[in-house]
């Protein structure tokens, strides 16, 4: 990287021209003329523009989606263990109890666009931009078991496989003989007490043995032996063992297997990754994203009007305006998130976007400038990987992932600008700025197969509205008497305002530099 950088600036110092006197900035280049332009930028964030269940807007902390008192939420699975549990044992109200988690989580993305632009006439300028790019996802979860009250353990799939099956296969075994024997005898007497028997013993079975096999597949913890759900669970595993034998039916023959071992400090996070207990992803750990190039950027952009107003032909300008259209393209040339690492962050959105923007610019004499610009754009949709579930939940189910269609929420802004210049060279400014994406849509594409989900909890929070206050100091040659014309501004934006659900509350720190040269045309 710091080689890419050395030669970038290399290259433009040596292809910068004498251009003084030409009226070269960001928006437009004269004919002939190209711009060559890197800004490095970094933006992070820990929290975001989160909504509450009443709809009220609210600042959330990142690591909220991480933090619980009941720490086997976290994990998928927990609402069918509970189920599960209570039809096996005949618990009326059941409460696991694990731990409690703290998370803490940042974000941050760091990206140098590489930009060139060329005067194709004093009133056409086209160009393109070259973000590389490289995000990082910094992850800390804390995790105190409950070494008094708690019940729960790893689940014996991830430590006792070999017992798990046997009591699977034989419980399943049971259940076929009961469900064989309700049919053999409600085939010789249908509707006697004794059918009526041996059909509820077959539904009991069958019953007990679909739970069993949700219980052990639903989540990554399992009651510990000697707990009293283990009892319960126990209890009813003996009971009815004895009914089938009773009812001259083989019995069940294998021990329900339970937790024993307790869910250690370090190894919580590390249970998404294990195979079999319903995640099946990354570990809940930090995310080091390799560079990669983001989301190439194309434009055009055309002079629509230009003017000054001055007291007589021969005195200075006392006001100057201009206004300028660009049509842009952005490609999908970026890495979007991986769907099985957990809080990862892409470096493009991996779709095509078309945007066009309107930039207005007003000047009042030597000192003052104020500029406003518009852009809307749409994005166009794809297919794509998804964990189908709510953003909360971080840690989604291997169940849920599915190929959509993602068809993303159009999208404008707004931007106002003054700015104060101090010296020829040497200028200040404000910057306000309003960003709102509308929803976006998910369906599943045909033939999508799996455990029933809706894709509609994705789209509720994938909205954005949030306002950004900054400001901007500009050190530029341009139209002076320096060989070398050359722009460098320092930006800092921050995020104040926002909602949607998932709006991440940023600070972005940028710094530019642009250099010119002059291929043809008079200078």
């Amino acid at each position: 990287m710091r080689r890419i950088l050395a030669l970038f600036l290399l290259l433009a110092l040596l292809t910068a021209g004498e251009l003084a006197g030409q009226a070269l900035d960001d928006a437009l280049v004269p004919r002939g003329r190209v711009r060559l332009q890197m800004f490095p930028e970094f933006e992070s964030w820990d929290s975001r523009f989160g909504r509450t269940d009443a709809g009220v807007t609210g600042r959330e902390a990142l690591g909220d989606d991480l933090t619980s008192s009941s720490a086997e939420t976290l994990f998928p699975g927990t609402v069918s263990l509970v189920s599960a549990i209570e039809a096996m044992s005949g618990l009326s109200t059941y409460s696991p109890t694990l731990g409690e988690t703290s998370g803490r989580v940042t974000k941050d993305v760091t990206r140098i666009e590489f930009g060139g632009y060329i005067g194709v006439f004093d009133w056409l300028t086209v160009g393109a931009v070259l973000p590389w790019t490289r995000t990082r996802t910094n992850v800390d979860v804390y995790f105190r078991p409950d070494t008094t009250t708690g019940d729960l353990g790893l689940n014996p799939v991830a430590t006792n496989g070999a017992e798990v099956s046997s009591f699977l296969q034989a419980l399943g075994a049971a259940d076929a003989a009961a469900r064989a024997n309700a049919s053999q005898v409600c085939g010789a007497s249908p509707g006697s007490a004794s059918c009526l028997s041996a059909q509820g013993l077959a539904d009991r079975a069958s019953a007990f043995s679909a739970s069993a096999a949700t219980a052990y597949s639903a989540s990554p913890f399992f009651p510990v032996a000697g707990s009293a759900a283990a009892g319960a669970l126990g209890a009813a595993v003996t009971t009815l063992d004895g009914d089938l034998m009773s009812a001259g039916l083989p019995g069940i023959g294998a021990p329900m297997a339970f937790a024993t071992q307790w869910v250690e400090e370090d190894d919580f996070a590390l249970l998404s990754a294990v195979s079999g207990l319903g995640v099946e992803a990354a570990p809940l750990a930090d995310v080091r994203g390799p560079w990669h190039a983001g989301d190439v950027e194309v434009s055009a952009s055309v002079r629509l009007l230009e003017g000054a107003v001055r007291d007589s032909a021969d005195a200075s300008a006392r006001m100057t305006y201009r206004v300028i259209g660009t049509v842009l393209g952005r490609l999908p040339t970026g890495l979007m998130d991986d769907p099985d690492v957990f809080l990862d962050v892409g470096t493009g959105d991996g779709q095509t976007d078309v945007e066009g923007r309107l930039l207005g610019e007003l000047t009042l004499g030597r000192r003052f400038a104020l500029r406003g610009a518009a852009r809307y754009g749409i994005q166009m949709s794809r297919t794509l990987v998804r964990r189908v579930a709510p953003p909360e939940q971080v840690a989604a189910p291997i169940d849920a992932r599915r190929l959509v269609e993602w068809d993303p929420g159009a999208y404008f802004g707004l931007e106002v600008a003054p700015s104060y210049r101090f010296a020829p060279e040497l200028s200040l400014g404000a910057e306000y700025r309003v960003y709102r994406k509308y929803r976006d849509t998910y369906t599943l594409t045909a033939g999508s197969v799996g455990a029933p989900v809706d894709p509609v909890v994705m789209q509720v929070e994938s909205g954005v509205t949030v306002h950004y206050v900054g400001g901007i100091l500009r050190y530029d040659t341009v139209g002076g008497e320096s060989l070398t014309p050359l722009q460098l501004h320092l930006r800092v934006h921050r995020a104040i305002a926002g909602g949607g659900g998932q709006t991440p509350v940023p600070t972005r720190l940028e710094f530019g530099v642009r250099l010119f040269r002059r291929f043809w045309g008079a200078p």
